[in-house]
């Protein structure tokens, strides 16, 4: 299959247009430990964001932008990706896929990519699998090819910088240095590795084949020392790692709330209220925003509080209350339960009068009746039952 050719401006004055021809790889190999149980038996980048899949909204801001040419780099999980077969074909999308036979960090992940044929010399967009982000694709490309960069860095800015990659760069987005998770007093920077980065895939031979090699901490480092021609690029917008159950409540509250172009699964029948086919919802008070999936009953009596995804086949019974959370896929909420800044995983069922608040119980738990969960994660399978109180001080 021929890849499609995106034409951008180029040369920087508005009259001429370049033919460029960017290529796309995925990191999702990891394991996402900190977001356990959700993780427990679903790999990260599946985890539903608005009722879709984090890495199915990826794949249609690089569709939306005229990125075709996609290789995901899995490891964990990776037989559970073949759902997006069917999404790949919607959007007219060359989705390769590359298992590495064991962790190789994300510098030896690219390079088994690379040994394994999946990119040539176009110009390499690097994201990881775990991000909610929508980057400018057109001016990040514009501005690496622009500067003959071997690495283009899309910078975001946080507060707490202790656990990224952190950047000085010159006026003109030279890396003067890079530091990897670097202590608060060795660098004034608050612009940090986003994880989605420009790559000349030549870059990629100067990687040991066959071995862990981490990206970040081995290669970029030697490349600034050595000043070639890394850069860096800070334009604003959305960017958050989903890494932690709050984070990851954030970003379906985010999505819900449009602070950045990813929408929610099925139709928008009233403002800020998504609902997929099939929905059984009548006589429920809703506060928006919310999203509702296929074949969701909520019965009679209920009430959703706003920045509520309820997932496909979810029931939630009457008088329950539910309130900045996410349902999976077939959860059930019982009679006059409350669910409160929390996530139900798939199949999991909430009691009769269960009170969880900040808490995470993981697929297939079952809660009995007029139990208390405050700050809790249950793994996958637990049975619990009446009236029991669990608090994680």
């Amino acid at each position: 299959m021929a890849v499609p050719s995106v034409r951008w401006k180029v040369d920087g004055e508005g009259e001429g247009v370049g033919d460029v021809d960017i290529q796309a790889v995925i990191l999702a190999g990891g394991q996402g430990t900190r977001l356990r149980p959700v993780t427990a038996n679903l790999p990260k980048p599946l985890v539903p964001v608005a009722n879709r899949p984090l890495i199915e909204h990826q794949l249609r801001h690089l569709a939306e932008r005229g990125v075709l040419d996609v290789t995901l780099a899995l490891g964990y999980g990776a037989e559970k990706f073949k759902v997006l077969d069917t999404l790949a074909s919607e959007l007219g999308m060359t989705l390769r896929i590359v298992v590495e036979p064991a962790p190789l960090g994300t510098g030896g992940a690219l390079r088994y990519c690379a040994d394994e044929g999946a990119f040539d010399d176009r110009p390499l967009l690097w994201m990881n699998g775990d991000i909610v982000a929508a980057p400018d694709v057109a001016t990040l490309a514009e501005f690496h090819i622009e500067h003959g960069a071997m690495l283009t860095f899309w910078l975001t800015s946080v507060r707490d910088r202790t656990q990224f990659g952190v950047l000085e760069i010159a006026a003109d987005g030279f890396v003067e240095s890079f530091l990897e998770k670097p202590s608060p007093d060795e660098t004034a920077s608050h612009l940090v590795n986003s994880g989605i980065v420009m790559v000349d895939p030549a870059v990629l031979r100067r990687i040991p084949p066959d071995t862990f090699f981490s990206f970040e901490r081995s290669l970029v480092p030697a490349m600034v020392r050595e000043r070639e021609p890394v850069y860096g690029q800070f334009r604003g917008g959305y960017w958050l790692d989903t890494g932690r159950p709050h984070l990851y409540l954030e970003a379906n509250r985010h999505v819900l709330e449009r602070r950045l172009s990813w929408t929610p699964a099925g139709r928008e029948i009233e403002e800020s209220l998504w609902v997929e086919p099939e929905v059984v919802c009548d006589r429920v008070d809703v506060i928006r925003p919310a999203v509702i999936g296929r074949g969701a009953i909520i019965e009679p009596g209920a009430r959703l509080f706003g920045r509520t995804a309820i997932g496909r086949n979810a029931i939630v019974r009457g008088g329950a209350r539910l309130e900045d959370c996410v349902l999976f896929e077939g959860a059930e909420v019982g009679y006059e339960a409350e669910v409160v800044n929390s996530i139900v995983c798939a199949n999991a069922q909430v009691g009769p009068g269960t009170r969880m608040d900040q808490s995470i119980i993981g697929a297939g738990v079952r809660l009995g009746g007029h139990n208390v969960l405050c700050g809790t994660r249950l793994w996958p399978g637990v049975v619990l039952g009446d009236r029991a109180i669990v608090v994680d001080e």
